[in-house]
């Protein structure tokens, strides 16, 4: 299924990543996790991929006015070309797809990896259950050049605050299959989610099997550049 959306914000969320929030459809159904095609009518610069891209959505699901995704700035002719569209212009969504659904119910901790704009589809999930009383821990780990290239840090910080059994670890540096074998050791029990580069992605996963995490206990979604 095929809708049309206006833009409704243009902002920027961190150092060098924009965020674009469109006027949700009435019909337009997704769950935490999910990812929609956006494509521009015509391209202000020319790009080899075309008019169209895939993103995680960023926004809750219990948000019915409006739809946000969030991408860093790379230059990209549609990027650029989306990100320089005036509030009220017209985009087209197609329906949210994928199979990285972040789970509806906590029957055990959860941890989640997050590299740079990875971070989208947790905040769809924490977003959504900001207010609920959680009966699992769930921790974040998140991945960034430094605190400035950090999207959404301040909300995610005030979220510690208001959520006790939401904990964020804030990693900058360059990871390693050691970091993550010895977080595999403190969280024995938990089940992983793991989004990002596709270089990232690997590595945690061979740190986290490595530190004795079974292959089930894992899910990811790589973000191949856009």
């Amino acid at each position: 299924m095929v809708f049309e959306a206006k833009i409704v914000k243009q902002r920027e969320v961190a150092k060098g990543t924009h965020e674009v929030t469109f006027e949700r459809p009435a019909s337009f159904a997704f769950q935490a996790g999910q990812y929609m095609q956006v494509a521009v009518t015509k391209l202000t610069q020319s790009d080899v991929k075309g008019a169209s891209r895939l993103f995680s959505i960023a926004s809750s699901p219990d948000d019915f006015e409006t739809l946000r995704i969030t991408f860093r700035i790379s230059g990209s002719g549609f990027k650029e070309t989306l990100r320089a569209l005036p509030l009220g212009s017209t985009v087209t969504l197609e329906q949210a797809a994928g199979r990285f659904l972040l789970p509806q119910t906590l029957t055990r901790p959860q941890v989640f990896i997050a590299g740079g704009v990875g971070i989208s589809p947790f905040m769809s999930f924490l977003r959504q259950n900001e207010q609920a009383k959680w009966n699992q821990p769930i921790t974040l780990v998140y991945g960034n050049q430094n605190p400035q290239s950090a999207a959404y840090l301040q909300e995610l910080k005030l979220m510690t605050a208001q959520q006790k059994q939401f904990s964020l670890e804030e990693v900058y540096k360059r990871p390693t299959v050691e970091l993550f074998m010895k977080l595999s050791r403190k969280h024995t029990d938990a089940i992983w989610w793991v989004v990002g580069p596709p270089a990232m992605v690997a590595l945690t996963v061979n740190g986290l099997q490595a530190g004795g995490i079974a292959e089930e206990c894992i899910r990811t979604e790589s973000f191949d550049g856009y």
